[in-house]
């Protein structure tokens, strides 16, 4: 009964996780980031691997179970039926802090796969983040493009409808169809790189693009500040890297400390049967191996190696998360005084547009109409990889500094 209890439970308890990843609802992109958070396959897995881990510690401090043993003979002799029967008790006790050294391994281990959710979350988050952005700028570059694509259609029709053309306008007819057919593949690209958007969202939120194209986040315009100051050893890499180097010195105290025997101790009791008499014997009973040919060297220089390479981890984790985060400041910096200082989208669409009207009147000259289209597609691609870039050390910076990536 307790066992069809107990899977009515988790059965429900599963019913209720799904029904909290189910993501029906979108009122902005936060909910698609917090969505993200919840059925990213890592951090599922990572939450499950964090609630085994803090289950241990429990099991790690239980004293081991106490043992029975009964020895009984019986037989014949000289006529008489004689027999004796024996039950002894053994209750183990562990010495020099062998349960205390387990559960100290036990917390070690809960604490790094509490860390790792957390960074599992934290990367979830922001990958979440960087698609949606780049969702954004693909679909303003397929605009982009079809505008370019319909620029060139128009302008081969109008060459078509002419009669007599002369070979400069054959040429120029012909350079136009070449760049209609370029735009035509850089289309394709795009489309391809969309299906690979789809296919993401489809698993980390159980949505078609179609579904979130009116939460996408708009182009950050005021970009936050970040602090050029650090203070090492607080970011989730460094303490994940000192849960493990607690770990391996609880596991070299354990070895240190199953070099001492474990005690056992108990009372017994013995029945004695001669003849037709019975007698009850009552005693104590210890148990203590010899640490005669082994005393846990390998165990021990097991764990002195393991806590050799835990603490020289950690010490690589302080010396590079400080030159890393200047690293990540100074791109991020970079990134926010370019894209600040440069033509915006808007004004880019702008310029694009009067050179547009230019165009169908056929003042400029086919090459110039070209490099035209060529330059306004080129600069909103750099532009576009520039602002991932800043999008992208932003969130290396606020995983450092444990901090939830959030833009305005």
């Amino acid at each position: 009964m307790r066992t069809l209890t107990l899977v009515y439970c988790v059965l429900f308890l599963s019913s209720v996780a799904e029904a909290q990843m189910d993501c029906k609802k979108f009122s902005s992109y936060q909910d698609i980031l917090q969505c993200a958070e919840e059925r990213a396959p890592e951090a599922r897995k990572a939450q499950l691997e964090a609630e085994q881990a803090r289950a241990r510690i429990g099991a790690a401090g239980q004293w081991r179970n106490p043992e029975v043993t009964v020895d009984s003979v019986s037989g014949t002799v000289g006529g008489q039926k004689q027999g004796e029967t024996e039950f002894a008790l053994g209750i183990p006790l562990e010495l020099s802090g062998q349960i205390s050294s387990r559960r100290a391994i036990a917390e070690g281990g809960a604490a790094l796969a509490d860390l790792r959710f957390t960074m599992a979350k934290a990367n979830a988050r922001a990958d979440a983040l960087l698609k949606l952005h780049r969702l954004r700028q693909l679909t303003h570059e397929r605009e982009v493009i079809e505008e370019s694509i319909a620029t060139f259609a128009k302008l081969i029709s109008q060459y078509a409808q002419r009669k007599g053309r002369s070979p400069e306008q054959e040429i120029s007819a012909s350079v136009f169809r070449m760049a209609k057919s370029e735009y035509d593949l850089k289309k394709a690209e795009i489309q391809d790189e969309l299906a690979g958007l789809d296919s993401y969202f489809g698993v980390a939120l159980g949505k078609r693009v179609d579904e979130i194209l009116a939460f996408l986040p708009p182009s950050p315009k005021a970009w936050p500040k970040v602090a050029e100051s650090f203070v090492p050893g607080t970011s989730p890499a460094f303490l994940a890297a000192q849960a493990e180097l607690n770990s391996a010195e609880a596991e070299l105290s354990l070895a240190n400390s199953e070099a001492w025997p474990t005690l056992t101790v108990g009372p017994v009791m013995k029945i004695l049967k001669e003849g037709g008499e019975s007698k009850n014997l009552y005693g104590f009973n210890v148990s203590l191996p010899i640490p005669f040919f082994s005393l846990n060297g390998g165990n021990k220089d097991a764990a002195t190696a393991g806590v050799k390479v835990s603490a020289a981890a950690k010490n690589i984790a302080s010396a590079t998360e400080d030159s890393a985060r200047r690293e990540l400041v100074k791109v991020y910096q970079q990134s926010v005084t370019v894209l600040t200082s440069s033509l915006s989208h808007q004004e880019i669409e702008k310029k694009h547009s009067d050179i547009e009207r230019l165009f169908l009147r056929g003042i400029l000259p086919s090459s110039l109409v070209i490099e035209a289209h060529r330059t306004f597609v080129e600069l909103e691609k750099a532009r576009n990889d520039r602002e991932l870039k800043a999008v992208a050390a932003l969130a290396g910076i606020y995983a450092m500094d444990g901090k939830k990536l959030e833009l305005p």
